[in-house]
């Protein structure tokens, strides 16, 4: 597929984002079955691993070199158990504080399949988390970016949307995504809505300046942005539909930190071919 057509899929992908956020917000849910669901998960999945994990406790863990208080980013999710569910789960999203608390599925090149899908396949199911098709399932680019819906029930991605007023912003200062190969312990930057043009997508820069002059302009127009002065290795993009005007969305930017809340230290950017 030529770039045009790429390009132009995703417009018309972003939009029907948008249209889906509307009409599934009309739809009767149980919200409290829905969370109930989701929140069992880990915990049932992480039931087998129980005894592999202390058996596992003399040995040198990631886990181990973290704060005693940070419980959540030495919390154990079972992959293995996931991905026997369903190959495409790439990672585990939790928002303390709120409600998100969900695998985040993935396929490649493909941005339409769990736009209506969850992790069981279900067809017509809208509680689907998932990174976008033209990142990579490592979170190794740039910018990583994770969509999920704005439902009128409060679950998926509503939550995200309080992020825009500062005294929640400054109340949550921390996202965990769980990987089978390392927890990122992630810190908001910004919270802010603004349209769904296709640069709020962009992955691939040719060189630290060029990243960081992005990342300056994508979160400026959140008043009460954290932007670390030496800048920030890579950005995590959580977008949803937002209703301030016309195909609006509601985008919470964070970035990596240590487990002494340090940002973690910028890369070099390879040059793209």
């Amino acid at each position: 597929m030529d770039e045009k057509k790429k390009r132009n899929r995703h417009v018309a992908l972003i939009v029907l984002i948008l249209l889906l956020g509307i009409a599934n917000g009309k739809r009767l849910h149980d919200r409290s079955a829905h969370i109930k669901r989701y929140a069992e998960m880990p915990t049932a999945v992480a039931a087998e691993t129980k005894a592999a994990e202390t058996t596992a406790a003399g040995e040198e863990s990631t886990a181990a070199t973290l704060p005693e208080q940070d419980a959540d980013a030495a919390r154990v999710i079972d992959f293995a158990a996931l991905k026997a569910k369903n190959p495409d789960v790439v990672a585990w999203l939790y928002v303390p504080g709120t409600d998100v608390n969900y695998p985040i599925l993935y396929r490649e090149a493909d941005n339409e399949y769990y736009l209506r899908r969850d992790i069981d396949g279900r067809e017509g199911s809208y509680d689907g988390v998932f990174l976008d098709g033209d990142d990579a399932p490592d979170f190794s680019k740039l910018q990583n970016l994770m969509y999920g819906h704005h439902m009128k029930n409060g679950t998926m991605f509503t939550p995200l949307v309080n992020f825009k007023k500062k005294s929640f912003f400054e109340a949550h200062r921390r996202v965990y995504l769980y990987t089978p190969e390392h927890t990122y312990i992630l810190k908001p930057l910004a919270a802010l809505y603004t349209d769904a043009g296709e640069d709020k997508r962009r992955i691939e820069f040719s060189d630290r300046r060029e990243f960081n002059a992005y990342v300056d302009q994508m979160t400026k127009g959140c008043e009460f942005r954290d932007l670390p002065a030496e800048g920030v290795d890579k950005l995590f993009s959580f977008v949803t539909c937002s209703y301030e005007f016309n195909d609006a969305r509601t985008i919470l930017y964070c970035y990596e930190v240590d487990a002494a809340g340090n940002p973690v230290k910028p890369a070099a950017i390879e040059k793209q071919p």
